[in-house]
């Protein structure tokens, strides 16, 4: 079971990497496509800004996602300063992973209501009729992804504080943290 847990979780996380730099490589031809038709040859391409919107659209969120998982979102962190002991500090980040958690699930349950909203108004960008809701449920499901990401932090910080080994950092096969 742990074996398939494994391969989901990298999988999923491959699948990230990958959207991420294949999108970013993406905005930048488009982008510098719409630079020198429109600024060299005084013609600029229909559309392309509503597809580097879409695409960015999800790297932005794509790319929060990865962050939350690799545990590399911003953080204003003092704490370590006024909890020295390895447990002590291990329960102070499992509360603050918790307010996390609940912070993204409320970001969840904003965004669901807007994605359902987007498939329902079944509106379309101006120049290319793209629907909408393709840049509108970037925000839902990268949504998704962070609460999946700060849950499994929250769970290692958890097994920390009561001295035990990290589950999620060891599952995708990284050194296990003593």
């Amino acid at each position: 079971m742990k074996k398939v847990g494994r391969m989901v979780w990298n999988g999923l996380l491959y699948f990230q990497k990958g959207f991420i730099i294949i999108a970013g490589c993406i905005v930048t031809v488009l982008i510098f496509i719409e630079v020198m038709l429109r600024y060299v040859f005084g013609s600029p391409l229909f559309g392309v800004e509503e597809m580097v919107t879409l695409i960015a659209m999800w790297l932005y969120f794509l790319g929060a996602s990865y962050g939350a998982y690799e545990r590399s979102h911003i953080k204003a962190e003092l704490v370590h300063l006024w909890f020295k002991e390895a447990k002590s500090l291990a329960r102070v980040n499992a509360f603050s992973s918790l307010i996390t958690v609940v912070l993204s699930l409320i970001m969840v349950s904003w965004s669901y209501p807007y994605f359902v909203w987007g498939i329902e108004k079944g509106e379309t960008s101006q120049a290319l009729l793209l629907p909408m809701v393709l840049s509108q449920s970037a925000i839902f499901f990268g949504a998704i992804l962070m609460s999946i990401y700060f849950i499994a932090e929250l769970v290692d910080n958890i097994l920390e504080s009561f001295g035990r080994a990290p589950f999620f950092k060891n599952l995708a096969g990284e050194e296990e943290v003593a």
